[in-house]
């Protein structure tokens, strides 16, 4: 698979999963309206469809290679549709698969990183809380 297609299909479809974990009525992501991503951190991508569709995409664990790996794909062709994660991965440069726990759509990118620090916040409070 081209570079360019496993990027397509790595963004399209976790853009799908997440969209669909986050709400009951979130619609299925056509992989063909997924043009381009931003990494955010280890475990989270925006898949940006278009100016008004973004997609927080969360693995399942740390993923490593997607800060520096550019070219990712997911297991789903390039054409498919993404309603769950379920199943799906995101591949790096490097043949690392990285399996999807979530996809839900945001605002934009700066919502998406937003979510992800109050996020991180949160866990870290919960887990300084546990330790007293």
């Amino acid at each position: 698979m081209q570079p360019a297609a496993i990027l397509k299909t790595v963004i399209l479809g976790s853009a799908l999963a997440a969209a669909t974990v986050a709400t009951a009525s979130a619609e299925c992501i056509r992989m063909t309206n997924v043009h381009g991503f931003t990494v955010i951190d280890d475990t989270h991508v925006v898949l940006n469809g278009g100016t008004r569709h973004h997609y927080l995409v969360t693995t399942r664990s740390r993923c490593p290679d997607l800060r520096w790996g550019m070219q990712i794909g997911t297991t789903l062709p390039r054409t498919g549709t993404v309603c769950s994660p379920v199943g799906e991965y995101l591949v790096s440069e490097d043949g690392w698969r990285c399996p999807i726990e979530t996809i839900e759509e945001v605002e934009d990118l700066e919502t998406a990183e937003a979510l992800v620090e109050a996020r991180a916040q949160a866990e870290a409070e919960a887990e300084a809380g546990t330790e007293r």
